[in-house]
């Protein structure tokens, strides 16, 4: 079932690895939500800076106002998209410190759809990225889409100064790739709601 036969779009929370106001990966979040096919509402959860770094004796004692929030943002959502770059062969701090806090207790992220989006300067595309991002969700038990994935390598050349991904191949494969999210993750929340 897709949003022209009927069914309510899903609710996207979109993350960014990126807190850099002219990061590369900003300008793939804008296509990202540019893309979006109607079936799929894509929200930035843009606070993700401000939680602090996980701390198990702060959870102890308990959750941060910043972590309840994003937490309450996450068990919201039907699905969740990462668009983060390679930060040294790996994933970001802030996004690997946003997915240590959604991780814990009754973790929103189990069985939760994900789609993986990643940039690099460099010819790669942020593959190594991807590899840690899917080592660490399949641990916690998030359900991510398999590949074909999105990696856009040679980022500086396919964003201009506006933050807009211009290369219409990289458009047309991400706007596909989007299109295979939402089918993927109805699939899963169907499942989960059985």
């Amino acid at each position: 079932m897709d949003a022209t036969s009927g069914a309510a779009p899903l609710r996207v929370m979109a993350l960014l690895g990126s807190l850099r106001a002219k990061a590369l990966s900003r300008g793939v979040l804008n296509a990202a939500l540019e893309l979006a096919p109607a079936g799929l509402s894509v929200t930035h959860h843009a606070q993700i800076g401000e939680l602090p770094f996980f701390n198990q004796d702060v959870e102890d004692v308990a959750d941060p106002a910043s972590v309840t929030a994003f937490k309450a943002a996450l068990n919201a959502a039907d699905a969740l998209l990462l668009v983060s770059p390679e930060y040294n062969s790996g994933t970001s701090a802030v996004l690997k410190n946003a997915i240590d806090w959604a991780s814990r207790g009754k973790s929103p992220l189990k069985g939760m759809p994900v789609g993986l989006i990643t940039s690099s300067p460099g010819p790669l595309g942020g593959v190594r990225c991807q590899i840690q991002l899917r080592q660490t969700l399949h641990g916690i038990g998030a359900m991510v889409m398999p590949a074909p994935d999105v990696l856009i390598g040679s980022a500086g050349q396919k964003i201009d100064g506006s933050l807009r991904l211009t290369d219409e191949t990289t458009r047309n494969f991400s706007g596909d790739y989007l299109a295979r999210f939402e089918r993927f993750a109805r699939a899963h929340r169907s499942l989960l709601t059985a």
